[in-house]
């Protein structure tokens, strides 16, 4: 492509959502436009998982760069259609479905990825066979993660990190390793980005449907004696 970039197309925001995202876009852009120059769009892949911090990082980081890469484009004097134009510049991004996965996190991915156009590559194994997998057939040197300090695998990580011990070469990205439970709260609804309905139902970390449950702290019982929860936003969670 002849330019260093990495972002997905963006399509389907409008007006003030626009507005409200280039906001957020443009406090924290910069040190990721800078840390990535040296991976090409093909050698980068996006990690999304259905999850709160992955809905966040793609929608406030990912989508508005696709506006400037395709303006950018127009720019250069791209002669292809606006839909050459989008695949050009569209991020391979990839999602682990398993048998332990909530319904509603795949119907909620799968909407996404028809809303953005995203690329998206289905893996049916776990986590490390599937990369094995992915950096065997494509030349992936970098994933774009939603880690955030206070995950239980965020210790010991930095924006950038290679991958651990024992697990494919690959480097790390982690943009939004600084941002909290209630920064992401605050932009998901600040912007009224649609996540998934999970969160809606008291579950506040989404995980394997084994040992994910909601939140205990936003029960409340309504007035027939049965059990409810308050949406995950509500929660005084501090990372």
């Amino acid at each position: 492509m002849g330019r260093w970039v990495f972002f997905s197309v963006l399509v389907g925001l409008k007006g003030a959502r626009i507005a409200c995202i280039g906001s957020f876009f443009r406090i924290n852009s910069d040190s990721l436009f800078s840390s990535v120059r040296k991976f090409y769009l093909s050698e980068i892949a996006f990690s999304f998982n259905g999850g709160k911090d992955s809905t966040y990082y793609f929608v406030g980081f990912t989508a508005p760069s696709s506006c400037w890469l395709f303006l950018h484009n127009k720019d250069r004097g791209f002669s292809g259609s606006e839909t050459d134009s989008k695949k050009e510049c569209a991020i391979r991004t990839i999602y682990f479905e398993t048998p332990c996965a909530f319904p509603e996190i795949n119907s909620f991915t799968y909407e996404l990825a028809n809303t953005y156009s995203l690329q998206l590559e289905i893996i049916h194994s776990d986590f490390k066979s599937g990369l094995e997998d992915l950096l065997k057939k494509k030349s992936t040197k970098a994933i774009l993660l939603g880690t955030r300090i206070g995950d239980p695998n965020a210790v010991g990580q930095e924006q950038f990190s290679p991958s651990s011990f024992g697990w494919p070469p690959f480097m790390r990205v982690n943009p939004i390793l600084d941002w909290s439970y209630r920064d992401v709260w605050a932009f998901l609804l600040t912007c009224k980005v649609e996540y998934c309905s999970l969160y809606d139902k008291g579950y506040t970390s989404i995980g394997s449907i084994h040992d994910t449950v909601p939140n205990a702290l936003l029960s409340f019982t309504d007035s027939d004696n049965g059990e409810h929860f308050k949406p995950a936003y509500l929660s005084q969670m501090v990372d």
